[in-house]
């Protein structure tokens, strides 16, 4: 079981077992030099609150108050008077008290000696090494994380974005659609609209999914596909052939519409006989590919003023966002065709099993 050193509740266990770390390590590393662990035990009982002040100063005020702050100099000068002085006050209590006790004589080096000083400068300063480092280190984490939430909360802010758009876009087309049919007075209207709640209710339940699978994807094209040929009846021939096992793999919802969607705007039904569409949809745990090709008149896009408008501007945005570096784009266009091919790479076998589901 790992441990989180950063629990607030097991912060003060954490204290506590360092400084009783400190103290024994000491004792026993001054009491095997002067063969006197109880009186060296002593010694580091009255040092304690020197290095705990020394510290917990430097934990509480001089990293969070400055130098997170970016007052460098003030840091430096902080950093400085704290060692000394911690140093300072160390050397005076051996002085007075740790050094008569051992019975080591001291007539020849004076209180504020150099070297004595320097040396439990170096001591007193040598246990703020681990508990500064882990500030440091715990720090470096927060801040990466804080780093990381924000651009996820960023990222979803801009996902969020992108399906609102995905509603009203769709439904301003195929309500069109509908209006038109309803001025012709067809008898396939009834039929349409009972079409259209069918997508309608996908699109405002499914569309607040991380992702759905394939399987539900395809079966709202076909729904969509089936409300288009209501609408233009034998005008145009259509294939749609799709392989592999589309249960299995899963993809943001809404995903694959805006190309269908192109297809039937760019395509010459709605102006001529012998338009045609083929689709053709292949997946499975290693990728997706998905390829739609239609008739198309550059004179009639150019008069219409077609392009691949809001939709597979919107796509280009999520496939960017979730599939970065593991998915191409291409359109193209040709004075009898328009294509357009996606390829999705999924992830590989370790976490692929995330995007598996029904």
């Amino acid at each position: 079981m790992t441990i989180n050193i950063f629990d607030n509740k097991k912060r003060l266990f954490f204290h506590i077992a360092y400084w009783v770390g400190v103290v024994t390590f000491f004792t026993l590393l001054w009491g095997t030099r002067y063969s006197n662990y109880w009186v060296c035990f002593y010694n580091e009982l009255v040092f304690l609150p020197i290095k705990l002040g020394m510290t917990y100063f430097s934990l509480y005020y001089i990293i969070p108050k400055l130098l997170f702050r970016g007052e460098y100099f003030r840091t430096g000068v902080a950093s400085l008077l704290t060692m000394v002085g911690g140093g300072v006050l160390q050397r005076t209590l051996v002085y007075f008290s740790v050094i008569p006790l051992l019975g080591v004589s001291d007539m020849h080096v004076g209180l504020f000696d150099p070297t004595e000083i320097l040396n439990h400068i170096i001591n007193a300063t040598s246990v703020m090494i681990i508990p500064v480092a882990i500030k440091l280190y715990k720090s470096s984490l927060e801040k990466e994380n804080r780093i990381l939430f924000l651009s996820q909360e960023k990222t979803m802010a801009e996902l969020q974005f992108l399906r609102s758009q995905i509603q009203p876009h769709f439904f301003f087309n195929v309500l069109n659609d509908l209006y038109a049919m309803a001025l012709k007075k067809s008898d396939r209207t009834p039929e349409m609209i009972l079409k259209l709640s069918d997508l309608m209710r996908y699109v405002l339940q499914e569309s607040r999914a991380e992702m759905v699978s394939v399987q539900k994807e395809l079966a709202y094209l076909r729904n969509y596909i089936d409300l288009e040929k209501l609408r233009y009846d034998k005008r145009f021939s259509f294939d749609f052939e799709v392989a592999g096992d589309t249960s299995y793999c899963r993809i943001p919802p809404l995903l694959l519409l805006p190309f269908v969607e192109n297809a039937f705007k760019h395509s010459t039904i709605h102006h001529t006989e012998g338009a045609w569409i083929r689709i053709k949809l292949e997946v499975d745990l290693k990728k997706l590919y998905l390829r739609v090709d239609n008739s198309f008149d550059p004179s009639m896009a150019k008069k219409n003023n077609l392009s691949s408008g809001i939709g597979i501007e919107n796509v280009r945005k999520r496939l960017e966002i979730i599939y970065y570096g593991r998915y191409s784009l291409e359109i193209h266009s040709s004075e009898t065709q328009y294509s357009s091919t996606l390829i999705i790479n999924f992830l590989d076998n370790e976490t692929r099993s995330m995007l598996i589901g029904g």
